[in-house]
């Protein structure tokens, strides 16, 4: 099971604190990242980390070592655009909602209803 060294460790989590955007955070209690996973991975505050800038200079910190390349490959592969076809019509966001039946009305105002009466006795 792959693990990152304490190094790399240290390396992200000055990573996540220059890309803060708040002073304060209650989240990440201002440091940027809120903990670790089993793999000593860091997982950055989502609250006040700009996380593309983040990942950019993670992407150009694995890029200057050899040995991290290879367990984050996913991060330098390419994701194919959608190519448009000039004959092919994109759906409408509305288009994938089902429409909703209304519930029908039973009671028709100004009627009296005839089970919630109270007893005088």
């Amino acid at each position: 099971m792959f693990k990152l060294e304490e190094q790399h460790l240290e390396a992200a989590q000055e990573i996540a604190g220059k890309h803060r955007r708040k002073k304060s955070c209650d989240a990440c209690y201002d440091r940027g990242w809120i903990g670790t996973t089993d793999q000593n991975l860091l997982v950055l505050c989502t609250r006040c980390v700009d996380m593309e800038a983040a990942m950019e200079e993670w992407k150009q910190y694995v890029s200057e070592h050899e040995e991290l390349k290879e367990h984050f490959s996913e991060l330098f592969e390419e994701k194919p655009e959608l190519e448009e076809e000039e004959g092919s019509v994109m759906p409408k966001a509305y288009e994938h909602f089902k429409e909703q039946q209304q519930a029908q009305q039973k009671f028709v105002p100004g009627q009296r209803r005839q089970g919630h009466t109270k007893k005088i006795g």
